[in-house]
């Protein structure tokens, strides 16, 4: 006999609320066929709608992030919840397993005063259960043709019954028909009364099949325990994540008490402050990274489930269970391509450091420092062909186009380098006219700065910083945008007053390239300069060397080197020990200008009429 009755053994998950992983209590289905108790889906409803605009009429899937959109719109968000369906089928199964867990006894015995005497069959209909006499003297006189269970024959041994056809809700008549056109089962009145327009409407057996037939229930199949692998490596990634979080926030708060410890009493207001800051943005970071580790789990787990749940199902022939499971399995496969592709467009590292200023020595400094919260780029950990070729390949369109001449200029621009902000501003460098350049993306002019000297290159040290390399005098100016206007922060000086040209930032660092002040040599020297104007040379080149990038995996710097000679190199690669790497020479592309490399290590290489990409050597279009 099967584990906690007569009855056959259920798939427990089925009848398992998501959210609170407790038996499901007034289960309502959402049109991805997800269920959830109705105070649960009430809760996490009006949570998810918190502080959203009050006219928003849906809301996703806590599993599979679907959306469901309400039929009363008009209802407030605390009574969404009973406007969805309840799920019969569930309702029946949680009914079967309770009754289940209990012996049966006979009823009529039990009103003739004998309460023991244990029944062998059990009659769905009337909810009863019959001793072999009370089924022949009773049932079987008034209850002619009911579907009536032999309880006794329910062994462990034995295979299993093809379980009972669920009845449906309206007509209480079995959901024997199946509507291809709407995606619904149904009864022979439900046929008749909704679907007799429809074009494909034929037996659930006859649609199982069909699937069976083909290929799309194996596919489905496949693709679910495919999307798990997927869900599971994102939650391993995630709770590394998670580790390196709690590592850096013991290794950040050590830090504050050191120093704290070197200075005088009156700076224990300022360290509170500093370690509040830390502390709020350690748990802003891992409730994102929390949230994000949740879902993808709750979509694993339920994937698995379905995957079990489908193969069970096709196994046993039980098409009403394989239908539902096929439809929620199309949703939960798609809903986790969707995750994967949004992840990917952010997916970055978390790195959070105590920072302070070298030098500051006197109380009319912040001698705490700031707490500093890094993104760098991360490589997705598993995909599985979900994410497209990023960049390879594909071909480069015009978004908007517009001049960056302002009143106040008194020559031709003529733009080397620019800065995409991450709130849809852009940032120019002019050189004739000396100036930095603030637009909207759009193409409206917001500010301008004067340098003294003339702008090169630029680069991106955080979400309002820009560090810009400058020559003719030189050095690095650190620039702030704030509030569409663009302030000069710090200025960084090189050696000898060289002047910079390509830059790139690199953990807390810049790599530059400096030009040369003699008028018949042409030589480039790569430097690696740190906040408070500490230079190391890299490597001295024999040619120019116009800009810099670097490969946010490996953190190598690259260098394009404008240089036409056959068999010298036009970029090589600077490892972090400082070893040189040729990565081309002159060949395919010669004098070499802007460089780049996206996360997936394919560089991009400017020279006069084109674009390459070089992570697999061959042109990606014409710039």
């Amino acid at each position: 006999m099967a584990e906690g009755g007569p009855f056959p053994e259920l798939d427990l998950h089925l009848l398992e609320c998501p959210i609170c992983l407790e038996r499901l209590r007034q289960p309502k289905s959402l049109p991805c066929l997800h269920c959830f108790c109705q105070d649960c889906l009430g809760t996490y409803i009006t949570k998810e709608l918190s502080g959203k605009m009050a006219s928003a009429t849906s809301f996703p899937c806590p599993v599979c992030r679907g959306m469901a959109t309400l039929v009363n719109q008009a209802e407030t968000k605390e009574n969404w919840a009973k406007q969805f369906p309840t799920n019969g089928v569930i309702q029946e199964l949680i009914k079967l397993k309770e009754q289940s867990s209990e012996p049966l006894y006979c009823t009529p015995c039990q009103t003739k005063g004998n309460p023991s005497s244990p029944a062998k069959f059990w009659c769905k209909k009337i909810e009863s259960g019959f001793c072999e006499t009370c089924k022949i003297d009773h049932h079987d006189v008034v209850h002619i043709g009911c579907d009536i269970l032999d309880i006794t024959r329910h062994d462990s041994n034995r295979q299993k019954q093809n379980p009972a056809v669920p009845h449906c809700d309206q007509h209480d008549k079995k959901m024997v028909w199946y509507c291809e056109d709407h995606k619904l089962l149904g009864c022979s009145m439900c046929v008749f009364k909704d679907h007799r327009r429809c074009e494909a409407v034929t037996t659930a057996t006859e649609y199982i099949l069909k699937l069976k037939a083909g290929s799309q229930l194996t596919d489905m199949q496949a693709q679910l325990k495919k999307g798990a692998e997927v869900m599971n490596s994102l939650v391993k990634d995630f709770d590394e994540q998670l580790h390196v979080i709690v590592k850096n926030q013991e290794i950040a708060l050590q830090s504050i008490t050191d120093l704290r410890q070197r200075i005088d009493k009156r700076l224990d207001e300022l360290q509170k402050n500093c370690t509040d800051k830390l502390i709020t943005l350690i748990k802003d970071e891992k409730r994102k990274l929390d949230d994000s580790l949740r879902q993808c789990e709750r979509l694993k787990k339920s994937m698995l489930n379905t995957l079990k749940s489908s193969i069970k199902a096709t196994e046993e022939n039980d098409n009403t269970e394989t239908i539902v499971l096929y439809q929620r399995g199309q949703a939960e496969v798609e809903s986790c391509k969707v995750l994967v592709t949004e992840m990917n467009e952010s997916f970055t590292s978390i790195n959070i450091q105590h920072q302070t200023e070298p030098g500051h020595t006197t109380f009319l400094h912040d001698v705490m420092g700031d707490i500093v919260i890094e993104n760098p780029p991360r490589r997705f950990p598993v995909s599985h062909g979900y994410l497209a070729s990023p960049l390879l390949g594909r071909r480069v369109r015009e978004v908007q186009q517009f001049d960056i001449k302002t009143t106040s200029d008194e020559k031709d621009c003529d733009a080397a380098g620019v800065v995409y902000l991450p709130y849809n501003q852009i940032i120019v460098s002019d050189l004739k006219n000396k100036k930095l350049k603030l637009f909207t993306d759009q193409g409206q002019y917001l500010d301008e700065l004067t340098i003294q000297g003339t702008p090169w290159d630029m680069c991106l040290v955080n979400d309002n910083i820009v560090a810009v390399s400058v020559s003719s005098p030189g050095g690095v100016h650190i620039v702030k945008v704030e509030n569409s206007k663009i302030s000069l922060s710090s200025e960084i000086c090189l050696p000898d007053g060289k002047g910079c040209l390509g830059i790139t930032h690199i953990n807390g660092r810049f790599v530059v390239c400096s030009d040369t002040e003699e008028a018949d040599t042409e030589e480039a020297e790569v430097f690696s300069v740190t906040q408070d104007g500490t230079a190391e040379l890299l490597h001295q080149y024999s040619g120019m060397c116009y800009f810099v990038s670097h490969d946010p995996t490996s953190e190598d710097v690259l260098v394009s080197c404008h240089i036409n000679t056959q068999g010298e190199a036009v970029m090589s690669r600077l490892s972090a020990d400082t070893h040189l790497q040729d990565v081309m020479k002159v060949a395919l592309v010669k004098n070499a200008a802007g460089l780049n490399v996206d996360r997936e290590g394919n560089i991009y290489h400017i020279q006069t009429t084109s674009c390459r990409c070089l992570g697999t050597g061959h042109t990606s279009g014409n710039c």
